[in-house]
């Protein structure tokens, strides 16, 4: 049964009934202003006709929550527009547009499990695990006595996102990231 949630839990991905209108949360910002006064500024996408706008709501405002249907699945492949999955319970083959999981799509491997959340017969967003293992696909090797400035390098994932991690991370190695902020998390 839907009801009511604060606009400060209106973070990436998820969806949210404001007048008639549905929308997914493709970005979130928690703007703290004097005097104790708050807002929360997000970009959403219009879950029918797919217009992206931004909106605006106090930190105390409450905005009406959507009954989804969770369903586990499992990441299979991506091209340029779409990301395949397959559903855990009847093996059926279903596809994401990308732009409705643009942050997720970072942190989707091969075989990695995700909660696909569904509005009726339609995919309103992707649900993945706070943290997830991934591949080092490319970093520069550590030099020795390098630490002058900082202690980390860029390394990029076997998905392709680029994420600042410790010198002793190799190629190849695998690292825990945090999903919520993009972050090196830990080494496998």
């Amino acid at each position: 049964m839907a009801g009511d949630m604060h606009s400060t839990q209106l973070k990436k991905g998820a969806v949210f009934k404001d007048g008639n209108q549905v929308y997914v949360v493709l970005d979130y910002k928690h703007i703290k202003k004097g005097r104790g006064l708050a807002v929360v500024r997000i970009k959403v996408k219009n879950v029918e006709g797919g217009a992206i706008v931004e909106k605006t709501f106090s930190s105390n405002e409450k905005v009406e929550s959507v009954d989804l249907i969770h369903r586990s699945a499992q990441f299979l492949y991506s091209d340029a527009e779409y990301c395949y999955f397959m559903d855990s319970r009847d093996y059926s083959q279903f596809q994401v547009e990308k732009e409705n999981i643009d942050w997720q799509k970072n942190f989707l491997i091969d075989g990695g499990r995700a909660d696909v959340l569904w509005l009726g017969e339609k995919v309103v967003g992707v649900d993945i695990p706070k943290k997830v293992s991934i591949k080092v696909k490319y970093t520069e090797p550590a030099v020795a006595g390098n630490t002058a400035g900082s202690a980390y390098k860029e390394a990029e994932l076997e998905t392709g996102y680029k994420i600042q991690v410790p010198l002793f991370i190799k190629i190849g190695d695998v690292v825990q990231v945090n999903t919520e902020r993009g972050t090196y998390s830990s080494k496998e």
